[in-house]
């Protein structure tokens, strides 16, 4: 390492310059850091302006492991908040759903038990009306056997009584 702190700003400073302008630099330009680089020659060994470029080498290699590793350390934790967050919306949209499906079988559930109360209850009214007209008929039927039997027995009655008291004295009877 160059052992006088100016030298080495001065080997900067020129180093500098040459990155900075070697691509657009006129030959005047090219030529004074040419004069530049000789004159510090005479002061520094190439050696310690080799050791500056490893010192400047070990430098960027140190911030670059730095850089990179807080570039991992910013994906790894963007990366777990983005799994948190997906796992976090994945369980609240199953939470829905199941939600929703539960809410559904209980709709369906209790749409069914009222159609099958309704049915039961229409049902019942439908079998007690059958019954009532059935026992509203059977009463015709028997109050008709009735007056037809009451018709036979004075058809018979008369009959008879006309065998027994005439024609005549079965007239005079039924005025």
């Amino acid at each position: 390492m160059a052992r006088d702190p100016l030298l080495r700003d001065a080997v900067q400073a020129i180093k500098q310059k040459i990155i900075n302008g070697a691509a657009t630099a006129t030959p005047e330009e090219l030529a004074y850091l040419g004069t530049a680089i000789d004159r510090i020659g005479g002061r520094a060994t190439v050696l310690e302006v080799e050791e500056m470029g490893d010192i400047k080498i070990e430098e960027i290699t140190e911030h670059a492991d730095q850089v990179k590793s807080a570039a991992i350390a910013n994906i790894t934790s963007t990366k777990n908040a983005a799994e948190a967050s997906i796992n976090s919306t994945k369980n609240a949209a199953e939470a829905s759903v199941t939600t929703t499906k539960n809410a559904a079988e209980a709709s369906i559930n209790s749409t069914k038990d009222a159609a099958i109360a309704a049915v039961n209850t229409a049902s019942n009214a439908a079998i007690t009306a059958a019954n009532n007209n059935r026992d509203a008929v059977i009463a015709q039927a028997n109050a008709a056997k009735d007056a037809m039997l009451a018709d036979i027995a004075a058809a018979a009655n008369s009959v008879t009584q006309q065998f027994t008291f005439g024609a005549r004295a079965f007239f005079y009877a039924q005025l």
